[in-house]
């Protein structure tokens, strides 16, 4: 399968909720490290209102140049794909095996059926698990 183009829309929206969400969490991270610091440090740090508006700003940069910039490369990589033909991404059910690659496939199959059939009654406990 071959991925020749990328739809600029799709990217956008799922960089920009991705961002978002990302942009949340570490809003979150944000508010939980300045309550462990005031608790530790009463009347240090500033105003939680504060820290809150400085971390909003920076979320809101982070998740627009975010978009902007997936959806930038997203251009770029369409128009480098007019002339490379774009990226080829192959699973196994697409690939034509030779006749080696296969039997060494199942050679390995078998092993570890084997390994797992051996090492199933085996497992580490402790001492004082152990009759």
């Amino acid at each position: 399968m071959r991925v020749s183009e990328g739809d600029p829309w799709s990217v956008m929206v799922t960089s920009c909720l991705l961002l978002a969400g990302v942009g949340i969490l570490a809003l979150a991270t944000t508010v939980v490290l300045w309550v462990l610091m005031e608790a530790m440090a009463p009347d240090v740090l500033p105003d939680l209102s504060t820290v809150l508006a400085i971390g909003i700003g920076v979320v809101t940069v982070e998740v627009v140049l975010g978009t902007g910039l997936a959806t930038l490369g997203t251009f770029l990589y369409n128009l480098s794909s007019l002339y490379s033909g774009g990226v080829e991404v192959s699973v196994t059910d697409d690939l034509d095996l030779p006749p080696a690659a296969d039997q060494v496939l199942s050679a390995m199959t078998g092993a570890r059926a084997r390994v797992r059939r051996f090492l199933r009654g085996r497992t580490l406990r402790p001492r004082s698990w152990s009759r």
